[in-house]
């Protein structure tokens, strides 16, 4: 049996309860300017139509304007989430909901509104509501403001009694935009946890982060370096992006496979590696141009020296990058063949390109002019001398006559119709007249002794 109050005790109690409620209704009545005269640390706003928590902390003149923090929330359908400003009052580890659940970290926020992680079926955290859970971000509680178990309990932590919630509409999330919920597979064995609750038990926290947007890629030597990193994200078990490093090297300019590592490590130090590769390949043909079609060649060369200069007659490029003359081939097989039997001539070489990567050039041909360098003079007629080689100071015959006393109607042709030299020919002809002359004296002797014997006889 209760016992019964004494009168004026009732009366101070009912004293207390009404000076309660002016209280109550003086605060909900000031404007948000003078908010931070409780000198709390934090304002809440909830936007009931975006389904989306902003924290305000307080800016150098005392007013709530700077956004530390978002959250993405279930509100009640049919706006059983009140709209107005109320202060948060008692708090609650664990606490029975509409309907034999549970929630963790329950902060009040006025009459039967509270802010709670998304039930459970009871106070065991590895019993959770997973598909409520998977509609975090849209209208779906009985009017409570359902987050998930980190964001319930930083407002548990850091949001004393007393702290304000003001509750509104906008199609305007709010200045730091809604977060995207983390979303849990429902064919996971740890599905009856939340992710992001900080239990040392929670199955979820013993997961390593989650690297995705690796890709494997071929690419042409000597292109634009790939951009390895663009599209790569972490998160953590608690769909939390966590920051993802990339190490390895890629030399564009030689063909090769390069591996390039990525690494994600969330709050609890669990490590992720992951590898993607990339191949650059050498598909281009080189090309090789002469700098001259035809090279002059005197005398013998040795092989190594004939390469050289052929080489050097060339110009290989692969890719627009030079080639070393290493990667350039000469057959001059007949050639050399040529100069070891000092056959002079004409002959062909031809050159072809053959880049690291076994790409060869189309062929090319060169003419080499293999030449005597000491020519020998060619041999004379015997009955034809050339008037170019005659020796200047050649001892002219007794018999031939000077040119300056040439008759003027000589016609100056020193070669005869037959191709024989006048001169030589004067020249026998002077000996023939010569000997006729001598002949005819001898006759004429003769016949004048066998006239004297004839007389005589």
């Amino acid at each position: 049996m209760k016992e019964k109050l004494q009168f004026p005790q009732a009366v101070r109690r009912i004293f207390c309860v009404l000076l309660a409620l002016v209280m109550l209704v003086t605060v909900v009545a000031q404007p948000q300017e003078t908010y931070a005269a409780s000198k709390n640390p934090y304002y809440i706003r909830i936007n009931r139509q975006q389904n989306c928590v902003t924290i305000y902390k307080l800016d150098k003149k005392g007013k709530y304007t700077i956004p530390v923090k978002a959250m993405a929330c279930s509100v009640g359908v049919n706006n059983a989430t009140p709209t107005g400003t109320f202060p948060l009052s008692t708090k609650y580890r664990w606490h029975a909901l509409m309907g034999s659940v549970y929630g963790q970290y329950c902060s009040r926020i006025t009459g039967g509104v509270l802010f709670h992680s998304v039930f459970y079926s009871t106070t065991n955290p590895g019993t959770l509501a997973y598909n409520s859970y998977n509609r975090l971000g849209t209208t779906a509680s009985h009017g409570c403001v359902r987050l998930n178990v980190a964001d319930a309990k930083w407002i548990y932590d850091n949001c004393p009694s007393g702290t304000l919630v003001n509750i509104y509409d906008s199609n305007n999330p709010g200045p730091l935009g809604k977060p995207t919920p983390v979303k849990i597979d429902v064919n996971s064995k740890y599905r009856g946890w939340d992710p992001t609750d900080p239990n040392e038990n929670n199955p979820w926290r013993k997961m390593a982060p989650k690297i995705t947007g690796t890709r494997n890629i071929t690419v042409e030597r000597l292109a634009k370096a790939p951009n390895m990193k663009k599209g790569v994200t972490a998160t953590d078990y608690k769909g939390k992006t966590v920051k993802v490093t990339m190490s390895g090297k890629i030399n564009m300019k030689k063909a090769g496979k390069y591996r390039i590592t990525y690494k994600a490590k969330d709050s609890l130090s669990n490590v992720t590696t992951k590898y993607s590769y990339v191949t650059v390949k050498d598909t281009k043909k080189p090309v090789v141009k002469a700098k001259k079609k035809t090279l002059t060649i005197k005398g013998n060369l040795s092989e190594k020296k004939l390469m050289k200069l052929i080489r050097q007659n060339v110009k290989a490029t692969d890719s627009k990058e030079k080639l070393s003359s290493k990667y350039v081939t000469v057959n001059a097989k007949r050639l050399l063949k040529a100069m070891k039997s000092k056959k002079y001539g004409t002959y062909k070489v031809t050159v072809v390109a053959k880049d690291k990567a076994g790409n060869k050039s189309k062929k090319i041909t060169i003419k080499v002019k293999y030449v005597n360098p000491n020519p020998k003079p060619s041999k004379p007629d015997d009955n034809k001398t050339d008037d170019n080689k005659k020796d200047d100071n050649q001892k002219p015959d007794d018999n031939k006559t000077d040119d300056s006393t040439k008759d003027d109607s000589s016609t100056g042709d020193d070669t005869n119709e037959d191709g024989t030299n006048k001169d030589d020919t004067d020249k026998d002809n002077t000996d023939e007249d010569n000997t006729n002359q001598d002949n005819t004296s001898k006759d004429n002797t003769t016949n004048s002794s066998d006239t004297t014997n004839g007389t005589q006889k």
